[in-house]
């Protein structure tokens, strides 16, 4: 049995952790007091007992944390944004090449990818490392998130009896063009240039989905190329699917809540050979954010890496 410790149970991230370790026979869950959850030397304590400790924290809270467990054997999966660029640190995204699951398979630190990021690293990366897509095209997306991806004190916003109007509507925000986000994007891409990025949250509890549109006049590749490429890159992937180019003309619809409550993602190609956009359709809270965090787990500890995840 391996035992884990959750640092930050209590939040969306954490809890959502919990649920899909505490069943399992083969984890035992470490618990801390109450009024030590944020007292480094017990965390400390904690983490000398475990195998892996997740990090469900703010960034400096992260840091701290880090710091106190210094050279103690358990692995960390780190949830925050802290870490996603930090040389010695692997980032949770295997399905990207070998490289990066072994990353995961042998470092002691694991950043786990943002939620937005992951639709945006997942359809740029193969495409960028292809040839298809150029590192100097000027990316565009938009990304539709439920609102748990706010935490606890957007969910109480939205769940309140007395919400405000504007609530009832999607909500452009990010307007700055300095999302936290963009950063592991251009780390993890090789976009010559952050994209212009366009996060929308919207009236419903939670699931995403990022797209990203090409003029194929400007790509080393048509239409067909894009799709064969994700293929490709996913072909062997346990927990991405790639559906193919779609034939609906303007008839077809695609709900941003498809992958609610599961661990997996959905890559779908849409447009024509002239415009084609590629969709990522996932769960902020699974593939971008805790089931992502329990997939690093079991790919940590040699176990099957879909184990207790949702598919």
């Amino acid at each position: 049995m391996h035992k884990v410790f959750i640092v930050g149970q209590a939040g969306t991230t954490g809890l959502r952790i919990y649920e899909r370790l505490a069943a399992r026979p083969d984890i035992e869950v470490l618990t801390i007091d109450e009024e030590k959850r944020k007292d480094t030397k017990a965390i400390a304590a904690l983490a000398a007992e475990a195998d892996v400790v997740f990090l469900c924290l703010p960034d400096a809270a992260a840091n701290d944390v880090v710091d106190a467990i210094g050279d103690l054997p358990c692995r960390i999966i780190d949830a925050s944004t802290a870490h996603r660029t930090t040389p010695g640190w692997a980032y949770g995204f295997a399905e990207l090449s070998d490289d990066y699951r072994k990353g995961i398979a042998t470092t002691k630190h694991i950043a786990v990818p943002g939620c937005h990021a992951s639709g945006m690293v997942a359809i740029l990366h193969p495409l960028v490392k292809a040839g298809i897509v150029p590192a100097t095209y000027p990316v565009t997306v938009t990304s539709l998130t439920g609102y748990s991806g706010g935490g606890k004190s957007m969910i109480a916003d939205y769940e309140s009896a007395d919400k405000s109007q504007d609530l009832y509507a999607p909500r452009h925000y990010g307007m700055g063009q300095m999302h936290k986000h963009l950063k592991e994007v251009v780390h993890h891409t090789g976009l010559g240039m952050p994209p212009i990025f366009m996060p929308i949250v919207d009236d419903y509890y939670s699931g995403m989905i990022v797209s990203i549109g090409f003029q194929t006049a400007a790509l080393h590749g048509t239409a067909a190329d894009v799709e064969s490429t994700l293929k490709a890159a996913y072909k062997e992937a346990k927990l991405i699917t790639v559906e193919s180019l779609s034939n609906e003309g303007n008839a077809g619809c695609m709900a941003a809540n498809t992958n609610s409550g599961k661990d997996g993602m959905i890559i779908k190609v849409t447009g024509n050979e002239d415009r084609v956009v590629v969709h990522a359709i996932f769960d902020n809270l699974g593939k971008g954010a805790s089931g992502a965090a329990v997939q690093c787990m079991n790919i940590a500890l040699g176990l099957p890496e879909t184990t207790g995840l949702a598919l």
